[in-house]
């Protein structure tokens, strides 16, 4: 899973985004919205980096999660 923004002219919205393949195509669905980044910052020193590391470790987080599910049941 991956971090993904989406940039409108009023605010940018994150989005926590799995990648899978759909009848030999490559395709992706939005798995979880984070927020919208003026939503975020405050909770984050204001800093946009904190908000993308976050960001980006609750996705290798829910990684993690996907893989050790899928383990158990194979």
């Amino acid at each position: 899973m991956k971090l993904t923004f989406s940039k409108s002219k009023n605010s940018t919205s994150l989005y926590i985004q799995k990648s899978f393949r759909k009848n030999g195509k490559s395709t992706s669905k939005i798995v979880k919205k984070l927020g919208t980044m003026e939503e975020l910052l405050p909770q984050h020193n204001n800093s946009e980096e904190e908000v993308i590391a976050w960001g980006k470790k609750i996705a290798k987080k829910m990684t993690e999660e996907e893989k050790r599910d899928k383990d158990i049941v194979l």
